[in-house]
């Protein structure tokens, strides 16, 4: 039997998953982007397969032997894919993604991230400073989504005044199928990431695309002109909606469990440890991005044959009860390590730094600055947003007053 696994379907997320944890942990599947697929849902494999040679991440080697074998080029559309996100390390293997992510590191330092605390700080207070007061306040669009933009269009060096189009920009490549809203945003992305990457060249700054431009190995190796493009979008994108739903997911689930909020507020040093128990209990991550086995994979539960798209779902592997007691219990004291919202081994996100601090720096304002912070709707009413990629709500409406 082949699953489907639809947006739909991830309004009870959890409850799919569960069920394929239970009968069916290595599932045919099928999904908007991938017509067949293996849909593999328990801890211990996904956390093997992230760092499993054999499963491999440069989808464009494999498009190009599949056209080849249908004796064709590959599309425009196949093109532009590959050339904005398919030499980004996230598609890439060994050696070519240890290349790539060691350059990344050069200039991705701990200190870049941060040297933004302070701005980050102020600019929450603003955003929190302009709520209307006595009015129900979207917490998506009102607070996370500027918040996120400004952190990494900042670090990027990206002008305030264009920042306007990136969350739309990350909605459809992340959500859309492959259809005509998919390739005007990533179009777009492109056209404008290439001319910025020209301005900064000419006129670098004090941000990490000037540094990524500039930084080379021992070597003298550097990024080239479309691998920078290619970084530069992984991180606006990725970075972006996955703190977006970071923060929205810390709120909803405190706003749910009130006894986890009062000992929050009780014990303001429990937000560090509370970010990581909403990255293990509500991952904002749901099935990471695709990629294949190059031969076939002999599992417990299943077997995935050679060439088959491959679909890791973190969300479910985090509620895996033979991992995490009780797993679906939101318990800020518990210890939530080796949970995989940030992925696992060489392809472990290198924004984690980044996206915790958001999304602690948040938290703590946001209960500090309203003591009686609530839902506006009925938590079942909360609509996740209609993504088999990214999981979080589409709005979070709350009231910030008595």
């Amino acid at each position: 039997m082949r699953v489907v696994v639809d947006g739909e379907a991830m309004q009870d997320a959890h409850g799919f998953m569960a069920k394929l944890r239970e009968s069916a942990p290595v599932c045919p599947a099928s999904e908007a982007r991938q017509a067949a697929a293996v849909l593999v849902t328990r801890y211990e494999d996904v956390r093997a397969l992230v760092g499993d040679g054999r499963v491999r991440h440069d989808v464009r080697s494999k498009a190009e032997r599949e056209a080849a074998a249908e004796r064709r080029e590959l599309t425009p559309r196949e093109e532009l894919m590959h050339r904005a996100l398919g030499i980004s390390m996230i598609y890439r293997d060994p050696p070519d993604h240890t290349r790539l992510r060691r350059l990344v590191n050069r200039a991705f330092t701990p200190r870049a991230v941060e040297r933004l605390r302070p701005r980050l700080s102020a600019v929450i207070d603003e955003l929190i400073d302009a709520f209307a007061p006595g009015l129900p306040v979207d917490l998506v669009a009102e607070f996370a989504v500027p918040l996120t933009t400004f952190a990494i269009c900042e670090l990027l060096g990206i002008p305030q005044d264009e920042r306007g189009a990136f969350w739309g920009w990350a909605q459809e490549i992340n959500d859309a199928e492959l259809g005509d809203g998919y390739y005007e945003a990533l179009t777009e992305a492109v056209e404008y990431l290439s001319a910025l990457i020209e301005r900064k060249r000419a006129n670098s700054g004090d941000d990490l695309l000037s540094e990524l431009i500039a930084v080379s190995d021992e070597d003298g190796d550097r990024l080239s002109a479309d691998e920078l493009v290619a970084t530069s979008l992984l991180l606006l994108i990725a970075g972006h909606d996955t703190s977006v739903h970071l923060i929205a997911n810390a709120v909803l689930c405190l706003l749910t469990a009130p006894d986890q909020l009062a000992a929050l507020r009780a014990d303001p040093s429990l937000v560090d440890n509370a970010v990581e128990e909403v990255l293990r209990y509500e991952s904002p991550v749901n099935i990471l991005p695709s990629r294949f086995a190059g031969s076939a994979i002999e599992l417990a539960g299943g077997t995935i044959p050679e060439g088959e798209m491959v679909l890791l779902s973190v969300l479910s592997a985090n509620r895996d009860e033979s991992v995490f007691p009780d797993p679906d219990r939101f318990d800020i004291t518990r210890s939530a390590a080796g949970h995989l919202a940030f992925g696992h081994g060489i392809h472990y996100c290198p924004g984690a730094p980044l996206a915790r601090m958001e999304g602690r720096l948040a938290v703590a304002a946001l209960i500090t600055r309203f003591p009686h912070l609530r839902l506006a709707v009925p938590a079942d009413e909360v609509r996740w947003r209609d993504s088999t990629l990214m999981h979080g709500p589409e709005s979070l409406p709350v009231h910030t007053g008595k």
